[in-house]
């Protein structure tokens, strides 16, 4: 007996200090398995040969030099004074206790199992048998070393252990008889095998994951936007982005804000490559609002686009068209020439408009026009009459002072006798006083005879009719619009 106690002391000193020792790649907290093949050294008093045995532990660290394992035993030894078997089967718990977890992978253990052993030899039964239950004590040393990552299941380390056991018991009868326990020696040798990634392949996940963040928010134009959701990744520096990285359009006209020489065109506009709108003919009137948009170069024309004369412009539905499919049109409404309250006095707006049109006038072979002006139905008959013919003849000689033949030019007063909007609201009276250009005839030879001259509200652009006029709008306070006739008579009639 003493004999075999000294083999199995060396044998765990074997274990322990004469294989290499591993070392984790960081702490490895994973839960394990230990399937292990045991070589059992049987106490000479249990009348038994020496057998093989087996367990399987299920552990897990639960400090830096502390496992904790649950431990099943099965054992069978064959008996020297029968052809019968003892069976020796244990569950119980064992610690692992690692001194240096860091740097080896040697370790001390200690065990208790609930043992249950059949059909033992037994000297003192008559029937040679005897069958216990007892408690089963193991301390002991061990070692793992590492076999490297094995296909599907990953890390695996071998692990060898000696052990010095206690089977305690109370069949004295059992055995050679007269004892309560027996000693014994067991070398195991088996697997240990992790369950889940280990750290190393946790330290190299994430080490991945930051390496993906950091590309994910990496933004190499330093426009604020990562690289990866960057869809224009070449952003000039400096530039003001939006959500994808690429340059603002503010306007939504498909230049870029850096570039955009005309950073708040309307939406809908056809821009050129500064962010302009077009002006394909050229002649200072954007396509958007252009009804003569092909005028000929050179000829001056009208807020609308189109020229006084040699000018196609586009019809509406309905308008009377000439052999080239231009409406035919012979009188244009000067908007935006107004005049001081209930007097034939021109505006400095009025002014400007005027001014428009007589370079459209002068831009032309020479015409033959009239001049009509009209009022509203407010006021007297006669005396709106009278004011219309009076500032037809104001647009006149205007007109001629900017170099237009008088000659060429007739002045005729409407009064309120061709409205074309309803003279009981307020925007109708609006509508109704007014100056209209009307063409007589022109130069013969002219191709374009007859057209140009465009909308019926040339003059637009350059304002309201009542632009400038303030408080001065002769039809101010309608509603008192005739307070006070006696001494002014005429002071709340049509006046433009």
């Amino acid at each position: 007996m003493m004999k075999r106690l000294v083999l199995i002391g060396l044998g765990a000193a074997a274990a322990a200090t004469a294989l290499p020792a591993t070392a984790q790649d960081g702490p490895d907290n994973r839960l394990y398995i230990a399937p292990t093949v045991q070589y059992v050294s049987a106490d000479s008093d249990r009348l038994v040969d020496d057998g093989i045995g087996f367990t399987m532990s299920v552990g897990k660290p639960i400090t830096s030099g502390l496992n904790f394992e649950l431990i099943g035993m099965m054992t069978e030894l064959d008996s020297q004074i029968g052809g019968t078997t003892a069976e020796i089967n244990g569950l119980g718990a064992q610690l692992l206790l690692f001194p240096s977890r860091g740097s080896s992978g040697t370790y001390g253990l200690m065990a208790v199992m609930q043992g249950f052993t059949d059909d033992h030899p037994a000297t003192g039964n008559p029937n040679g048998l005897a069958s216990y239950e007892g408690t089963i004590f193991d301390v002991g040393v061990g070692t793992l070393l590492s076999l490297g990552n094995a296909p599907l299941i990953g890390d695996v380390y071998a692990r060898m252990e000696a052990r010095y056991r206690f089977d305690s018991h109370d069949r004295r009868e059992a055995g050679a008889g007269g004892t309560e326990g027996f000693y014994e020696g067991v070398l195991g040798f088996g697997l240990h095998i992790p369950l889940g990634p280990s750290p190393a392949e946790l330290a190299a996940e994430k080490e991945a994951e930051e390496v993906a963040l950091v590309e994910a928010i990496s933004d190499s134009d330093n426009d604020g936007v990562a690289d990866t959701d960057d869809q224009c990744p070449g952003t000039p520096s400096g530039a003001v982005v939006d959500s994808r990285g690429c340059e603002r359009d503010s306007d939504g006209d498909g230049v870029k804000d850096s570039i955009d020489e005309c950073p708040n065109t309307p939406a809908g506009r056809e821009v050129n490559a500064k962010g302009c709108p077009l002006d394909t003919d050229g002649d200072g009137v954007l396509n958007s609002a252009d009804q003569c948009p092909n005028t000929p170069e050179g000829l001056e024309v009208l807020a609308n686009g189109c020229a006084i004369s040699g000018d196609c412009r586009i019809p509406k539905p309905g308008e009377e068209v000439d052999e080239n499919g231009c409406a035919v049109v012979t009188t244009v409404i000067l908007r935006g020439v107004t005049f001081e309250f209930d007097k034939a006095r021109l505006t400095a707006n009025a002014k400007v408009i005027l001014d428009q049109v007589a370079d459209a006038l002068l831009s032309v072979s020479q015409i033959d026009i009239e001049l009509g002006g009209h009022t509203d139905s407010q006021g007297p008959q006669s005396y709106n009459q009278a004011l219309s013919k009076r500032r037809a003849e104001s647009v006149m000689k205007y007109l001629a002072s900017r170099g237009v033949a008088e000659s060429s030019m007739t002045a005729k007063g409407y009064g309120e006798s061709k409205p074309i909007a309803d003279n009981s609201t307020l925007d109708g009276r609006e509508l109704n006083r007014r100056v209209e250009l009307k063409i007589l005839g022109e130069s013969a030879g002219d191709e374009h005879a007859g057209k140009g001259a465009g909308d019926e509200h040339a003059g637009e652009g350059a304002g309201d009719e009542h632009a400038g006029e303030g408080a001065g709008d002769e039809h101010a306070g309608e509603g008192a619009e005739h307070a006070g006739e006696g001494a002014e008579e005429h002071a709340g009639d049509s006046a433009e």
